[in-house]
């Protein structure tokens, strides 16, 4: 998912074992697309992304709402502001706050669900 130039070089900070567990106001919701999911400043691409790796499928993002945003390729304008991402390869979790989209994380199902409240 294009929203800008990534930025390549990741804080060491930022990299964190996934020991965390998410609270009972936030939803885990694991990546089911396979269009890769990248973690944007806002819900529209031309503001480009926060500059971490992109989340593919079996990844998650623990995400605590929902807005609109861009309408990418007419599968809707969902957003979920997450707060942080797990990838699966390598186990970390990274703690970076931003906005993905919901059809390309999982089609936008914790939305339809109610699993995510609207922002």
């Amino acid at each position: 998912m294009s929203c800008g130039a990534v930025v390549a070089a990741l804080s060491a900070g930022v990299l964190a074992l996934a020991t965390s567990s998410a609270s009972a106001a936030n939803a885990l919701i694991h990546v089911t697309s396979g269009a890769g999911a990248g973690v944007c400043n806002t819900t529209h691409t031309r503001f480009g992304k926060v500059g971490i790796p992109d989340l593919g499928f079996g990844d998650a993002i623990v995400a605590d709402c929902w807005d609109r945003g861009d309408n990418i390729g007419n599968h809707g304008n969902v957003w979920y502001h997450t707060v942080s991402e797990r990838y699966t390869a390598d186990g970390q979790e990274l703690f970076v706050t931003g906005w993905t989209y919901g059809a390309y994380v999982d089609g936008n199902e914790a939305f339809h669900s109610g699993d995510v409240p609207e922002c």
